[in-house]
């Protein structure tokens, strides 16, 4: 014998009683009705989507460098932030880019795990240091240090460490969402606001979902860093290197899976609300992703890095070395905004003293 399903009200949750009448499911709390079909598929949508997410991901094999490959780097290291990082054995004094301290040390370089691939620099330093002085020029009352020319120099070419993850994904989201419509007569205004419970579900692909892989590296500042046109990903070389420093991952891909997950997530339910037109509000109330073929790639990403120390505190700047994206903070100079409103109110005085004397000489 078949089980016997309870229905809810999906506007108000109470019992549904069959209407013999109407052939329809009947709420006696809010008086809606709703087909059985209709419930059946809100039913099993809606367990669909309530069910839990899983994700397939392949254990990544690292890959080291060939003995035939001419690798000649030197490490470098900071002794104030930590940081690891790798450059070409010419490379002279510098600062470190992650903290802006000038104390770099370098050492033997004793080998890394070899990247799969990178996107090379097309922004050079002199494009890099011009879209930062461009970037400052929009910022108000902004200090004299930070159009310093020999502080900017100090821009560092930074290949970031970045774990990226591709899978095919099969998901099912459900939404809550609003119609709100307002009238009016002569007497009142009305508003009449209607609840709604969406359904989506389907197929949706990801390649080269981005996690950076430095512990250094601030999430949400590479994140603002993104988006890179991966078209232009090559296999690596350690020519590409030459002239720049390149960051060693110290954050593990299974560390990265958690992140990685999220941003999938994220993504799934955007995609799919972006196919809801028409409402107001709409959130999401359950979502049920599970992907299969994943795989996890290492990879490194072209990131200019600026350090500046002001009143006590460091100000860093990233710039996209492939789109020449500029992100940062830029602090207001207290005594150039003081200076600026002072200014502007001794103009005033003056012009309503003129307009003053004008109309009172013409009245005279």
């Amino acid at each position: 014998m078949e089980e016997i399903k309870n229905y809810k009200c999906p506007s108000c949750g109470a019992p549904l009683i069959f209407d013999g009448k109407s052939q329809n499911l009947h709420c006696e709390s809010c008086g809606n009705n709703f087909s059985v079909e209709t419930m059946e598929q809100l039913d099993g949508a809606e367990s669909e989507a309530s069910k839990q997410s899983k994700y397939d991901w392949e254990s990544y094999e690292p890959r080291s460098f060939n003995g035939d490959e001419n690798v000649d780097f030197s490490s470098y290291s900071c002794p104030s932030c930590g940081a690891e990082i790798v450059g070409d054995d010419t490379m002279g004094a510098t600062v470190c880019p992650y903290c802006g301290n000038a104390t770099i040390i370098k050492g033997q370089f004793e080998g890394t795990m070899r990247p799969d691939y990178l996107i090379p620099f097309r922004i050079d330093k002199k494009s890099a240091v011009k879209l930062f002085e461009e970037a400052c020029k929009k910022a108000p009352f902004l200090p004299d240090e930070f159009k310093d020319k020999k502080k900017i120099e100090e821009m560092s070419g930074l290949y970031v460490p970045f774990w990226m993850f591709d899978c095919d994904c099969s998901a099912s989201v459900t939404y809550d969402a609003k119609i709100i419509r307002t009238w009016s007569d002569s007497n009142y205004n009305y508003t009449r606001t209607d609840f709604y419970r969406l359904l989506r579900s389907g197929d949706i692909d990801f390649a080269n979902i981005p996690v950076d892989a430095s512990q250094k590296a601030e999430d949400n500042f590479m994140d603002a860093v993104e988006p890179f046109d991966y078209n232009d990903a090559v296999e690596f070389n350690s020519a590409y290197l030459s002239g720049y420093f390149a960051d060693k991952y110290d954050v593990s891909a299974d560390d990265c899976i958690e992140r990685a997950n999220r941003r999938i997530k994220r993504s799934v339910e955007q995609a799919f609300e972006r196919t809801v037109g028409g409402y107001v509000n709409v959130v999401p109330v359950s979502s049920s992703i599970r992907s299969s073929n994943g795989k996890i790639r290492y990879s490194l990403l072209p990131v200019w890095m600026l350090n500046i120390k002001y009143e006590g505190q460091m100000y860093k700047y990233a710039i996209n070395g492939q789109t020449g994206k500029v992100v940062g903070d830029y602090p207001v100079c207290k005594q150039k905004r003081r200076k600026y409103f002072i200014t502007r109110y001794i103009i005033s005085l003056i012009i309503a003293a003129i307009v003053y004397y004008i109309f009172w000489g013409r009245l005279l």
